[in-house]
């Protein structure tokens, strides 16, 4: 799955190394651990997103 847009912003100190300790945790990644937290934050909120696209499939040559 390719995800085109870029997003930043600034946070308070120590933000980053939980978010790579919670990431740690679930054994993902920093960045899947940001898009499922705020995926489900948006949707909690009531905004409408997109479905996600599937995953490619990827079958070894």
């Amino acid at each position: 799955m390719t995800f085109p847009e870029f997003l930043r912003f600034r946070a308070e100190r120590g933000v980053a190394d939980a978010v790579l300790e919670a990431a740690r945790k679930r054994r993902t990644s920093a960045s899947e651990y940001l898009r499922h937290a705020l995926r489900t934050q948006l949707v909690s909120d009531g905004v409408d997103l997109p479905p996600l696209e599937p995953a490619a499939n990827r079958n070894a040559a």
